[in-house]
């Protein structure tokens, strides 16, 4: 089997090496002998034996065999700058050989020499690394830089190389600092020493470091062409182990190549492990063989997935990505199609084969392997996996995320969830709660969950910058003081420093985080939904298109939605983001309507309510509520409008329910106002039964009560109320609730300037119209007795707009006590008032059309009115406000035309008349 897999030397140890320098904790430890690579027939460089050799030469002691010894002597002899002269002119200016490029390629933290000469750091700046070069204590001292070659015995251009005895025992008063230092690394780090010999003097000075530290630190190997039984068990007492390849009788030159060349292949797993399966030919479906394989081909996909499970949920493409060969299919199920002879992008025949081995063995099996990739399908939705012709399904976990995305989904928010912290602007417990959050998944190791944080964190934290931006927001002062508690997480720079396994991955994530994936995907859904919307126009006038994928755009939607929400990525307040969802929702609805058709499911309603802009959701429903055209076109199914009901019913609960946890004093418009807005108008076109369209009225009635903000609201109710009956006559007579909200207000002094916009806008009209039709009676009398008590403690005007836009429309649906209370009051408080204004003539018109009497000479007065007025002062801001110009006309005419009042003929006829020759 060793020989099969085409590798030098063993696979485990290589596996360790690569599993290091992904989590940058590799070190190469480099000798004399590797400076050999560097020569050329014309330049030589010494070893240690022999440039001691031209020491003892010069010195005349050929029988010394201590070479710190010779080297001291010749200091003595000939002096320092003899000495100094003499070892430099021993070493030649070489280049680079291509395993000094290959050590680099392998991305070592450290690289230690106890070499003079440039080489490494020579390699490195070709190259164009960033590492720092440390040749002495202040080096390193100064040293800014992670990544470092670190000359341990100094070098020539310090003029403080470590040779002669004196330098190796005072070793440690020269260089403290890097002792310590290269101590420290040999306790964390995995470190291969290359280029020493088993009698490298040098190497036995690290040996006697390496024998005081730990034995629970990663491994050291010496790499050796040869192995040593008894230079093995040496070095493994001083924790070194011996790295030597299988075939024993190869040149250092074939050595080195041959361990690089295997760290470049078990770099490639699938191509390694292919190459085993091809090499083991029809043996591989033997027992043992088979074993081995399998083994090999899930410890790898193991590996390549496990960044994967850090996320709470998963893209499908995420899965996709880490097989390759592979296509999502978006029909009734979301299915991996692993392929065998189907042509992709992406198309490798080996790993086509190991992903057929890996599937119907794992799929087949009930082990914690199979647990594992059942557990990854379901975090991507993913419910079969077709491998060739033969379709596996997924077993459907209970996973505790669905639940908390689905209550997300539902509006399912608490009070101190982020989202309603957001948008009350608490932006302070927002970034505790994060601190909090990155702390935990931190001590977890989960380094996916710790960079969303980080990244949320950011991203609310320059939010809060904005507000502290603009001495003139409203919220300066809170987020001047955030900014100077808090400071900004940075995390890019952060990640950078997780192990490098998950680096790729994380870099994927960011891509999402900072909206590029978000923009790509906004590109290529935008032009599918075009190309859809083509289609249908061709169909439409007669032609022909189509495309398998055309009605699949939005369930290529929804896993982002998932993604996005279930990994607490909070990106969705963006305008980007919510621009993608709703151009998308939309345009796919556009597409749909081409051709008179309409389908939704709860994750479009979804979009819908959260994301989409009002108005834009209004002209979708103009659309459907055209001449009923969405009772024509709705083909849903019973069980899908089942389903449909309880969602919306529950989210309207929610949603109101979060009306609760509002900021009262703020005069800050949520984005639940929106949601709710939304939800309403998509519940008219609901056919609620009466029980659940009471239920709806009660949920919203408790939001009346707050102060009013804005009349979106009451207009919403409008709607809703609208749209059903246009479409179905349903309504309930619980909508008369909202007229004693209204009064409650008068009542206690909270009727505010939004409110009597609602009443002079006439938002509550249809209210009166469906009760009048449904003879559903107004009957609060008590709750209407202390409103008129309220009321007549205010100034005449107030009494007059309060029963032109109120009291006579409450008195129209009143009950016959109801009826008189008004009457009684509007004879003692407003019949008789005096004209003034150009709108008490419209009060007074509108009294005579509810049945009071013509006042006194009021004919007369209107009259002079109009011979006075109009139309000259028709522009005057007093007459605009009262609409004279359209209102005045509209009520003379009712009152001649449907009330049968003769004495108002002669005004109106002056009236258009004085118009007539202001238009000609």
């Amino acid at each position: 089997m060793k020989k099969l897999n085409g590798l030098s030397f063993p696979e485990k140890e290589l596996n360790e090496i690569l599993e290091s320098s992904e989590n940058n904790k590799l070190v190469f430890f480099i000798g004399s002998g590797f400076s050999k690579f560097s020569e050329t027939e014309l330049k030589k460089t010494p070893d240690w034996d022999e440039l001691i050799d031209e020491l003892k030469e010069d010195l005349n002691i050929s029988n010394e065999r201590d070479p710190l010894k010779v080297a001291q002597l010749y200091f003595l002899k000939f002096g320092h700058h003899s000495y100094v002269n003499k070892i430099r002119s021993s070493f030649l200016e070489l280049e680079p050989s291509d395993f000094h490029k290959k050590i680099f390629d392998l991305n070592p933290h450290y690289i230690i020499t106890t070499n003079w000469d440039d080489l490494i750091e020579k390699t490195a700046q070709k190259m164009g690394l960033a590492y720092d070069l440390i040749s002495s204590d202040v080096d390193l001292a100064q040293s800014q830089l992670d990544k470092k070659i670190i000359k341990m015995h100094g070098d020539f251009r310090q003029h403080n190389f470590v040779f002669k005895e004196d330098d190796y025992l005072r070793y440690n008063h020269n260089f403290p600092l890097m002792e310590n230092y290269i101590k420290g690394i040999f306790s964390t780090s995995t470190i291969i020493f290359m280029g020493y010999s088993y009698s490298d003097y040098n190497l036995k000075q690290i040996v006697s470091w390496i024998t005081n530290i730990s034995k629970a630190t990663p491994k050291k190997y010496l790499l050796q062409k040869k192995f040593d039984d008894a230079q093995a068990h040496y070095l493994r007492n001083h924790g070194i182990s011996l790295l030597t390849p299988l075939e024993q009788t190869l040149s250092y030159n074939d050595l080195y190549f041959g361990f690089f060349k295997d760290l470049r292949k078990i770099k490639k797993p699938d191509e390694l492990i292919a190459n085993l399966v091809v090499s083991l030919g029809d043996n591989v479906e033997r027992n043992e063989e088979r074993t081995v394989v399998l083994k090999k081909i899930i410890n790898n996909i193991n590996r390549r997935i496990k960044p994967l499970y850090q996320y709470n949920i998963l893209l499908p493409e995420q899965v996709c990505k880490i097989f390759t060969n592979c296509t999502i299919d978006y029909g009734k199920d979301i299915e991996m199609k692993v392929h065998d002879r189907y042509l992709t992008t992406d198309y490798n025949k080996n790993i086509r084969m190991l992903n057929k081995l890996y599937f119907d063995n794992i799929l087949n099996s009930s082990d914690e392997n199979n647990e594992l990739i059942i557990n990854l399908m379901n975090k991507a939705f993913i419910n079969k996996v077709t491998v060739s012709e033969k379709t596996y399904l997924i077993v459907d976990l209970e996973l505790n995320v669905r639940d908390v995305l689905f209550d997300k989904i539902k509006f399912n928010y608490s009070r101190d969830s982020v989202e309603i912290l957001f948008e009350n602007m608490e932006f302070e417990k927002i970034l505790e709660n994060f601190i909090n959050k990155i702390h935990h998944y931190l001590s977890e190791n989960n380094y996916v969950m710790a960079t969303i944080y980080m990244a949320n964190y950011d991203l609310v934290y320059e939010h809060v910058k904005y507000h502290a931006s603009n001495e003139n927001d409203s919220f300066y002062n809170v987020s001047k003081g955030i900014t100077e508690k808090f400071l900004p997480y940075d995390y890019k720079n952060k990640i950078r420093d997780f192990p490098r396994f998950m680096q790729q991955e994380l870099q994927y994530l960011i891509q999402i985080i900072e909206l590029n994936e978000i923009y790509k995907a906004y590109y290529w859904f935008s032009r599918e939904s075009q190309k859809n919307q083509r289609y249908a126009n061709r169909r439409k006038n007669g032609g022909f298109a189509s495309s398998i994928d055309e009605y699949k755009i939005r369930k290529k939607l929804y896993p982002y939605i998932d993604f996005i929400i279930g990994n607490e990525i909070f990106i969705d307040f963006s305008n980007q983001t919510k621009q993608f969802f709703e151009s998308t929702i939309l345009e796919s609805l556009d597409h749909y309507l081409i051709e008179d058709k309409f389908d939704v499911n709860i994750m479009d309603l979804f979009i819908l309510i959260k994301y989409c802009d009002k108005r834009n959701l209004n002209e979708v429903a103009s659309k459907l509520i055209l001449d009923k055209k969405f009772i024509d076109i709705c083909k849903l199914k019973n069980k899908e409008i089942v389903f449909i009901k309880g969602y919306l019913l529950d989210s309207i609960k929610n949603i109101c329910r979060l009306f609760n946890f509002e900021d009262r004093k703020s005069i800050h418009i949520t984005s639940i106002h929106n949601w709710l807005d939304n939800i309403l108008l998509i519940s008219g076109f609901v056919k609620w039964s009466p029980k659940q369209l009471g239920e709806i009225i009660d949920y919203v009635l408790p939001i009346l009560k707050f102060r009013t903000k804005n009349t979106n609201i009451y207009e919403s109710i409008k709607t809703l109320l609208d749209c059903n009956w246009y479409l179905y006559e349903n309504t309930h007579p619980k909508v008369l609730n909202i007229i004693d909200v209204i009064l409650k207000k008068i009542i206690d002094d909270e009727f505010n300037g939004y409110d009597q916009i609602i009443l002079k806008g006439n938002v509550l009209i249809n209210i009166y119209e469906i009760s009048s039709r449904h003879d559903f009676f107004y009957e609060n009398v008590y709750l209407l007795n202390e409103a008129l008590h309220k009321i007549k403690q205010r100034s005449v005007e107030w009494k007059i707009f309060i029963t032109d836009n109120l009291l006579l429309n409450i008195k129209d649906i009143g009950n016959s006590d109801v009826k008189a209370i008004i009457d009684d009051f509007i004879m003692s408080n407003v019949l008789d008032t005096p004209l003034k204004e150009p709108k008490d003539y419209i009060s007074k018109l509108l009294l005579i059309s509810h049945g009071y009497l013509i006042p006194d000479g009021f004919v007369d007065s209107l009259d002079q009115f109009i011979e006075k007025n109009i139309p000259d002062n028709l522009l005057e801001s007093n007459f605009i406000n009262a609409r004279i110009q359209w209102e005045l006309p509209n009520l003379l005419r009712f009152l001649v035309d449907k009330k049968g009042y003769s004495e108002f003929n002669d005004v109106l006829n002056k009236f258009e008349s004085k118009m007539d020759r202001e238009n000609k």
